[in-house]
């Protein structure tokens, strides 16, 4: 058994996310519709599955890295101007690609070496949280993956 552990890059839209305070976190789930009948009473007898989502979590600690404000704020650049209303995520192109790159020679180089995202925008009702003191700036983020139309996949990990 080994332990796997070790830094990774990021970039979004092909510019620097800059360093994460503690990595960056995957989160998937699963959607399904349970199968109920009288003949079990409450106790699920199979489940119909009903797609998945996926979700990255990440505390950046650089705020002027050059991926920054377009991740914080894709509908407009401007941070307190409102965005289009009726916009999509992927229909109108928004949505960008995340990359994640482990860096060589950690263990972490292998599993995976890169994770890609091709779909990927600020998470629904996710307020972004921004510090404004004498102290590192540290910005939550959540970020939706949305899979290809054409082909179901969220990303690939290699």
């Amino acid at each position: 058994m080994s332990f796997i552990a070790g830094p990774y890059t990021a970039t979004y839209d092909a510019l620097a996310l800059g360093q994460s305070q503690d990595g960056w976190r995957l989160t998937d789930n699963f959607f399904k519709q349970l199968v109920l009948g009288d003949k079990y009473a409450q106790a699920p007898q199979d489940a119909v599955y009903q797609g998945a989502e996926v979700l990255l979590a990440f505390t950046l600690i650089e705020y002027d890295a050059a991926a920054v404000q377009s991740a914080m704020w894709p509908y407009n650049a401007t941070l307190y101007i409102n965005g289009q209303v009726g916009r999509t995520d992927v229909g109108s192109a928004i949505a960008k690609q995340i990359i994640f790159t482990s860096v060589v020679g950690t263990p972490a180089a292998a599993l995976p070496a890169t994770a890609t995202f091709p779909l990927s925008i600020i998470a629904e009702n996710f307020p972004k949280e921004i510090l404004y003191a004498p102290a590192l700036r540290t910005i939550p983020m959540r970020m939706r993956v949305y899979p290809n139309q054409s082909t179901g996949s969220f990303g690939t990990l290699v």
